[in-house]
């Protein structure tokens, strides 16, 4: 397989900013906003948090498997993975559109599930790409470039959130149509940027597999004898990835319940922490990539999960170092994104990569809900048991700790089993 320039390898790259200012802009300050609009009882907003956004990710879990598994065996005059990031990506920005304008719990439920759907559709058509169409030298650098508009979607989008929400009582309803314009602007201008490159690069190599119907067991079954280093990858990301969102996921609720601030003094918080992290994290992710390629991507994941552990074990230490803990978090993230990315991408077998990866993604997915659904429950357990506001915010930063550190032990258990 050829090299692919820089400049492809950006266009191929880019419509992950549009798609993930969907998620950016959603979570937290768009869903938080929404809360505080909706739910007058402080003490229950980080458990509705957390259940709302798990039943988002719980529906990404399902949806990438069975789309992936769709794309895999799609026969289309475009390809087989266009339509899909199409399709997708319009649900994803309907989805966003409908939260912006929920003033029920039930609407809010459906857009936050709507976005995530959308946003998994998208994935399932393009994140195959990496595999199939990246030659393997080139797979740390593209993986890189996919978590550097990943974290420019997340610095540039939550920033712009936040600023646009805290100044919502002058803006008004333009506020809210401004934060759906801008990810279906990227979109509209990156698709088109993408599309030759996805419909050459989709491999027709194994396009002739059945189109028998799927059952729910076959879509998501793994042949662990023969792929060994998938499994292990899979519980890797799991424990990072739960570590992850949950020292991250209630930072808006921190920000009002631990350091003291009004909602919109929490939202600019939020939103410029955010921009520091994307700082931390741009220091680090290209030259995480670059290092992937060339010493391997174990240790680099090894890294990143002891840097995360010390930044989360910080905060239990000293409750005021969210800035650095944070910091400390960001880096490590970059480190692993690209690494864990660029391993997975050796990995999975070339003949079902987009179901494979859409497996992949219920370890991302499903870490996720889990750790919202766990950690706003154990802070609103822990908070309410000892009639604190702080407890609970340094019981979930202490399971983050403990987190960050096992997955770095689990990497010593992958091998390299590379499908070129």
């Amino acid at each position: 397989m050829e090299r692919l320039s820089l400049g492809h390898l950006i266009a191929l790259t880019s419509p992950t900013l549009g798609l993930y200012l969907c998620i950016s802009i959603l979570d937290p300050a768009l869903i938080g906003n929404r809360l505080f609009a909706i739910e007058p009882r402080a003490e229950a907003r980080a458990a509705t948090f957390g259940a709302l956004t798990f039943a988002g990710l719980v529906v990404a879990s399902v949806t990438q498997p069975l789309i992936g598994s769709w794309s895999d065996r799609a026969r289309s005059r475009w390809g087989r993975r266009l339509p899909f990031v199409i399709a997708g990506a319009c649900i994803a920005v309907g989805g966003l559109a409908l939260v912006a304008s929920a003033t029920s719990l039930l609407v809010l439920g459906l857009g936050v599930v709507t976005v995530q759907f959308g946003l998994n559709v998208a994935l399932a058509g393009w994140q195959p790409l990496l595999a199939e169409g990246v030659n393997q030298e080139q797979r740390g650098t593209a993986a890189s470039l996919r978590a550097g508009s990943e974290l420019l979607a997340a610095s540039g989008g939550r920033l712009f959130a936040g600023e646009v929400i805290a100044a919502v009582g002058v803006l008004g309803v333009w506020a809210f149509a401004g934060l759906v314009a801008l990810p279906a602007a990227v979109l509209i201008v990156t698709l088109p940027l993408a599309a030759p490159l996805i419909v050459a690069r989709s491999s027709t190599k194994h396009a002739d597999l059945p189109s028998a119907r799927l059952s729910w067991r076959s879509l998501f079954e793994v042949n662990l004898r023969a792929h060994p280093a998938f499994g292990w990858w899979f519980l890797n990301r799991v424990c990072f990835w739960c570590g992850l969102i949950g020292s991250s996921a209630f930072l808006l609720f921190v920000g009002v319940d631990v350091l003291g601030l009004s909602e919109s003094e929490a939202q600019r918080f939020v939103s410029r922490l955010i921009v520091l992290l994307g700082v931390a994290l741009a220091a680090v992710i290209l030259p995480a990539g670059w290092l992937a390629d060339r010493i391997g991507r174990q240790p680099i994941m090894i890294a990143a999960g002891i840097l995360a552990s010390s930044g989360a074990g910080l905060v239990l230490f000293n409750q005021q170092a969210i800035l650095p803990a944070a910091l400390l978090i960001g880096a490590a993230s970059g480190l692993y994104i690209a690494s864990s990315l660029a391993l997975l991408n050796d990995i999975v077998p070339r003949e079902e990569t987009a179901r494979y990866l859409g497996i992949a993604n219920v370890a991302t997915a499903g870490s996720s809900a889990l750790a919202r659904l766990g950690g706003g429950a154990l802070i609103s357990g822990v908070n309410a048991l000892l009639q604190t506001r702080v407890e609970g915010y340094l019981a979930l930063y202490a399971v983050a700790a403990v987190l960050f550190a096992v997955s770095a032990l689990i990497v010593l258990k992958i091998k390299r089993n590379i499908m070129a």
